[in-house]
């Protein structure tokens, strides 16, 4: 059965542009946290952004409509990014709160204290900015698990590989990323 995205996939296949249109609509913030996340720059992840629903609209018959929208259009984003990743001779990492829709205007008050918001926000920071000096492989898997929070089928469609491989390489990140975390915390309590 198909569900509204693969509907609106299988409408711009055959020229429709106001599902093509839709469908740009619904994903463009996804796309563009996703971008935002691998390249660290918010003018290279518009371009990013844009140039990958170029790449769909000009590749929408090479989708096929009987599997999930979502996974295929990822793909393209992952592998737009990372060939501007690779163009680069550095990365820059975008911090965690920089990277939400807007500024947090208020504390509310179920929070337990300001400190601990402060505390959270830096620990968000380190996380994300160790993410960010990650290998790509492992980079990419962390953002879409966490960040769009595909399940592992989800990014097993989207990176082209079984479920399992994913597992495997999801439970490697994880544990580069504490043992990472491990030496950032070390050196931050140091200070």
């Amino acid at each position: 059965m198909q569900t509204a995205d693969e509907l609106l996939a299988s409408k711009a296949m055959t020229g429709d542009i106001e599902a093509f249109e839709e469908l740009v609509t619904r994903f463009q913030q996804p796309i563009f946290r996703l971008a935002y996340r691998m390249l660290g720059q918010r003018e290279e992840a518009e371009d990013a952004a844009q140039e990958v629903f170029v790449k769909v609209y000009r590749k929408i018959d090479q989708f096929d409509a009987d599997k999930k929208f979502s996974p295929w259009l990822y793909r393209i984003a992952v592998n737009t990014c990372i060939s501007k990743l690779r163009g680069k001779k550095y990365t820059t990492f975008v911090p965690f709160e920089e990277s939400d829709s807007g500024p947090i205007n208020y504390i509310p008050t179920n929070d337990p204290n300001p400190l601990e918001v402060v505390e959270q926000r830096v620990l968000n920071n380190m996380i994300w900015d160790t993410v960010g000096k990650m290998p790509d492989s492992y980079r990419t898997i962390i953002i879409l698990r966490y960040q769009l929070e595909l399940t592992n089928q989800e990014i097993a469609d989207t990176l082209g590989v079984r479920k399992d491989n994913v597992e495997v390489k999801l439970h490697r990140a994880r544990k580069s990323l504490r043992e990472a975390l491990k030496e950032t915390l070390d050196e931050y309590n140091q200070q």
